[in-house]
C-alpha cells in the first residue's frame, strides 16, 4: 500500500484504488531534494508532495517538499515551518524520526524516518474494522500518543485514520502537524474529538456524523453522534467527547483509562 505520510489531503477521489508501492515521479517533480535520490511519490496534498528518498549509504526516506505554487504563501510556510518545529519536539515514540529540513535551492522540504506500515484508513479499508483484543490495543496505543503529546503540550488538531500510522511492531505513529499548536491549548479539544473519532473509525469504519449533509448538520447541531458499534463500557466516555456543545468532556488520560480498563469484551 501506498504509505501516505506527510499528506495534508488527497488530491485524487477518495475511492482511487491505492497502487502498490510509490508511484512514478511527474515530469514537474524534482528528482533529488536534500541529499536524497527521489524514487517515487507516496503522498500528495494541497500543501506538498511526499517522496520515497535514497541517499547515496542506500537509507531511505520521507521527502516532503512544498508545492511550487506554496513557497511564496505565508500561511503554507507559516504551517510547514510549524511541522518542522513540531516534529523537533516531539519524541521518535509518537511522530517519524526528523532527518533534516532546510531549503535546497528553491525546494523547501523535509526528510523523515520512512513508515512502511499502511495509515489507518488503509488498514480498514483493506481488511475492515478491528474488534476485540486488537481494537483495545489500537484504542490504548492512540490514546497514549495523545496523552503524551498534551503533556509536552503539543495539541495536533487534525487527527484522523490517514495520518495514523503504522510501524514496526505495530507500532502507532502520528503525522502532518502543519496546524498543530505548541503551548496553546486551543486545539485541546479538537484533538479529544478526533481521538474518539479515529477509534470509532477504528470499530466500525465509520465517522460519528455520517449520513445527507442535513442529517450530518442535524446530529451534529444535536450532539448525536452514532456510537453503538462501540464496546459498551466506551460509550459514554467516548460520546461526551464527540459532543461538539459540552463544555467539558475528558481528557486523554481519561480516554486511556476507559479503553484500558474495559477490555475484557469479545
Amino acid at each position: 500500500m501506498v504509505n501516505s505520510q506527510g499528506s495534508e489531503e488527497p488530491t485524487e477521489p477518495q475511492n482511487t484504488p491505492t497502487p502498490v508501492g510509490p508511484v512514478p515521479l511527474k515530469t514537474t517533480d524534482p528528482t533529488s531534494v536534500g541529499g536524497f535520490e527521489l524514487l517515487g511519490r507516496i503522498g500528495a496534498g494541497r500543501q506538498a508532495v511526499v517522496y520515497l528518498g535514497r541517499n547515496n549509504r542506500g537509507e531511505s526516506a520521507a521527502v516532503k517538499v512544498l508545492r511550487a505554487e506554496r513557497r511564496h504563501d505565508r500561511r503554507s510556510l507559516e504551517a510547514f515551518e510549524r511541522e518542522v518545529e513540531t516534529l523537533r519536539l516531539a519524541p521518535d515514540s509518537l511522530s517519524p524520526r526528523l532527518y533534516s529540513a532546510g531549503w535546497d535551492g528553491e525546494h523547501r522540504y523535509t526528510s523523515s524516518e520512512y513508515l512502511t506500515g499502511p495509515s489507518l484508513e488503509e488498514l480498514i479499508r483493506a481488511d475492515g474494522p478491528l474488534n476485540g483484543a486488537d481494537l483495545r490495543q489500537f484504542a490504548v496505543s492512540i490514546s497514549q500518543l495523545v496523552v503524551e503529546l498534551h503533556r509536552l503540550r503539543i495539541h495536533h488538531g487534525d487527527i484522523k485514520p490517514r495520518h495514523v500510522l503504522t510501524g514496526p511492531g505495530g507500532r502507532l505513529f502520528l503525522i502532518d502537524f502543519g496546524v498543530a499548536a505548541i503551548g496553546d491549548g486551543s486545539l485541546r479539544r479538537r484533538d479529544l474529538f478526533s481521538l474518539a473519532s479515529v477509534i470509532l473509525y477504528a470499530a466500525g469504519g465509520r465517522f460519528p456524523y455520517e449520513g445527507t449533509p442535513l442529517e450530518i448538520s442535524t446530529r451534529t447541531m444535536g450532539g448525536r453522534p452514532e456510537v453503538g458499534v462501540l464496546p459498551e463500557p466506551w460509550r459514554d466516555t467516548l460520546r461526551k467527547c464527540l459532543e461538539p456543545n459540552r463544555r467539558f468532556c475528558p481528557s486523554a488520560a481519561g480516554v486511556l483509562r476507559t479503553v484500558g480498563r474495559y477490555g475484557s469484551w469479545a
